[in-house]
């Protein structure tokens, strides 16, 4: 684990957004691939999906619960396959110049981090079928064990249940 401070509490939450933002944005844009989404609604129909096959609840908060973007951040930051990105970021953290998204769509950044990285953990394609929105999930060539979505699920629901 690298030397940043994973206690973000002296962050301010439009910090923490912010560096969310910049942080997803450095992870899809390094994706060999465009990322298989291209909207807050897909994004989210991705996750219902993973629960879904995870056979994991949905949380009842969603990305706007509080505290979710703050335990997507500390995620990336200590996760082996986001810590590089995230450390840079988190060493010195973007100012709010008010250049970013308004504070009303905080909850469209925390649910693009989430699929960030998330892609970093699985392979999933988006598309239509037959007039319906279908998500396959897969891991090297083949589909994933359940015990590996159900982890991946757990952890995102995670980011979304209400802190106390």
């Amino acid at each position: 684990m690298s030397s940043v401070d994973l206690d973000f509490a002296h962050l301010s939450d439009r910090t923490v957004v912010l560096a969310l933002e910049e942080i997803t944005h450095t992870l899809t844009g390094a994706a060999p691939t465009p990322l298989p989404v291209s909207s807050a609604g897909e994004a989210a129909e991705v996750v219902d999906a993973l629960f879904a096959a995870a056979g994991v609840a949905p949380p009842a908060g969603g990305p706007a619960a509080p505290g979710a973007a703050r335990a997507v951040l500390a995620r990336l930051a200590a996760d082996e396959d986001s810590a590089a990105v995230s450390a840079p970021v988190l060493a010195d953290p973007p100012a709010d110049d008010q250049m970013g998204l308004a504070e009303s769509a905080d909850h469209i950044v925390v649910i693009g981090a989430v699929i960030a990285w998330l892609r970093l953990k699985v392979d999933f394609r988006f598309h239509r079928k037959d007039g319906v929105n279908e998500v396959e999930f897969e891991l090297s060539q083949k589909p994933p064990t359940a015990g590996y979505l159900q982890e991946l699920a757990q952890i995102v629901r995670d980011f979304f249940q209400p802190q106390p």
